[in-house]
């Protein structure tokens, strides 16, 4: 067996068949996350974020004190500072990664929740949708059906509520009368943001700084997006929450409109099994409460 130079029990990755995984009630930061709503958990991920960050804080602020009573040598400042701003870096990505499973989970949960009444020429794209949504079995069609999609497009998000509720929050292509239109360009800086971070450790090259500025951002090409710096990180990650809350809202409102419709112009009844699922996926609301659930 070919052995990691200096680790001996550590088989190397060409000689292994199998992709390790644990549940996620054994992974600490996520166990609080398990059988949430999507809000939840995304809630969950920027939570354990701050946690994280206080730690880092409070470490060094104990050595410093060990350092200081003992009178020896200890944690230097630089090396903290260095080792920091590579967290925040790191949780800046996680949360708008985190941000982008929101919305896939919101879908997905939605999809499941609505699957009885939903038709299959709904399901745009490939012809293959349309029977997989009309199939039954063991199978999570609304996870095969929306899982595999980008969900930092505001088009697809839109695309996706429409199919299943008819109604789109975004609308990104009409600027002009969109109420949102703000939200929109702050959204796409965000997950540009996140394409910067992820391919270039976070410089900002010149395609970047256009793209910034299309969403009415200044950039410096040549230099790194700063998490730390006047706390935009911190900024990033209340917006997202926020947006993440308004979105839930939007969406339980208008699932409610949608069902009340379907009830109301064919007698569609409603039954309480979807009640659950809606309530277990993405949060109770007044709205969706007020139902007649059968």
């Amino acid at each position: 067996m070919t052995r990691t130079v200096g680790a001996k029990n550590i088989r190397s990755f060409d000689t292994l068949t199998k992709i390790e995984t644990s549940s996620s009630s054994d992974i600490k930061h996520l166990s609080d996350a398990t059988n949430k709503t999507a809000l939840e958990q995304f809630k969950t991920v920027l939570k354990n974020q701050q946690n994280y960050i206080k730690w880092i804080e409070s470490r060094h602020t104990e050595l410093m004190a060990l350092k200081k009573a003992s009178g020896n040598k200890g944690p230097k400042d630089a090396t903290y500072n260095k080792y920091r701003w590579y967290a925040e870096q790191n949780c800046l990505l996680e949360a708008i990664n985190a941000f982008e499973v929101f919305y896939k989970r919101s879908a997905i949960n939605l999809a499941k929740s609505l699957r009885l009444y939903t038709p299959p020429d709904r399901m745009k794209g490939a012809v293959d949708n349309k029977i997989l949504w009309s199939v039954t079995g063991k199978f999570s069609i609304p996870e095969l059906i929306f899982e595999h999609q980008l969900y930092h497009d505001l088009d697809n998000i839109d695309q996706a509520t429409d199919a299943l509720i008819q109604e789109k929050r975004y609308n990104k292509s009409n600027k002009k009368t969109n109420k949102l239109a703000k939200t929109n360009t702050c959204i796409g800086a965000i997950f540009q943001i996140r394409h910067t971070i992820s391919h270039n450790y976070g410089l900002v090259t010149r395609s970047d700084c256009a793209k910034f500025k299309f969403a009415s951002f200044e950039s410096t090409s040549g230099e790194v997006i700063d998490p730390t710096k006047n706390s935009f990180g911190l900024s990033v990650n209340r917006f997202l929450e926020v947006e993440a809350e308004a979105f839930t809202e939007w969406l339980l409102i208008n699932t409610a409109k949608y069902l009340k419709e379907l009830n109301a112009s064919i007698g569609t009844p409603l039954q309480k099994s979807a009640l659950s699922r809606v309530e277990t996926g993405l949060g109770k609301h007044a709205s969706i409460s007020a139902l007649p659930w059968v």
